[in-house]
């Protein structure tokens, strides 16, 4: 029995070893969202709206692959129901919360999610987190958590970023 579990441990920890550091990344910065909070006051409990985050900008001399992005923190209240990959279009990155079929131009939106990132390079790609209103919002959502490939090794890296979303008039 012991054998087994010893067995098992080692098949567990390998995996680990060659498949994921222990987070740790430091090769992506944010763009202008970084460390600044949006808000958005006119939610309706409900209703869905498209949440932006922040471009990636690789700060390391290697190229680096963008798996996956989401945000860590979702206070009470809100419920994120999906991502997706959107294109800047060759203009500013847009900062902020959009009601869900106002402005949805799914010409920019691309299936899959990883983004290719150059060295020293800043990402024309960025996350969106769709969310929704499921009561009253008891916080803000913070934390934009990416997962990165570069080389043959996976790391984690936390980004800041903050948007507040709050109940208002329709």
């Amino acid at each position: 029995m012991s054998r087994r579990l010893f067995a098992v441990f080692l098949a567990l920890s390998a995996a680990a070893l060659t498949s994921c550091s222990d987070g740790g990344g430091t090769a992506l910065d944010g763009d202008a969202k970084n460390g600044t909070l949006v808000g958005y006051e006119h939610t309706q409990v409900g209703k869905e709206y498209w949440v932006t985050m922040p471009q990636m900008e690789n700060t390391s001399g290697k190229p680096l692959t963008v798996l996956g992005g989401k945000i860590a923190h979702v206070p009470a209240g809100l419920r994120i129901t999906g991502y997706r990959v959107v294109s800047d279009g060759a203009g500013p990155h847009p900062i902020g919360v959009i009601p869900v079929g106002v402005t949805d131009d799914h010409a920019l939106a691309r299936r899959g999610s990883a983004i290719p990132v150059k060295a020293h390079t800043l990402s024309h790609l960025y996350y969106e987190a769709r969310v929704k209103v499921t009561g009253a919002v008891h916080g803000d959502l913070t934390t934009c958590r990416y997962t990165y490939r570069q080389g043959s090794t996976t790391y984690h890296q936390d980004i800041g970023c903050d948007t507040r979303i709050r109940l208002g008039r329709p």
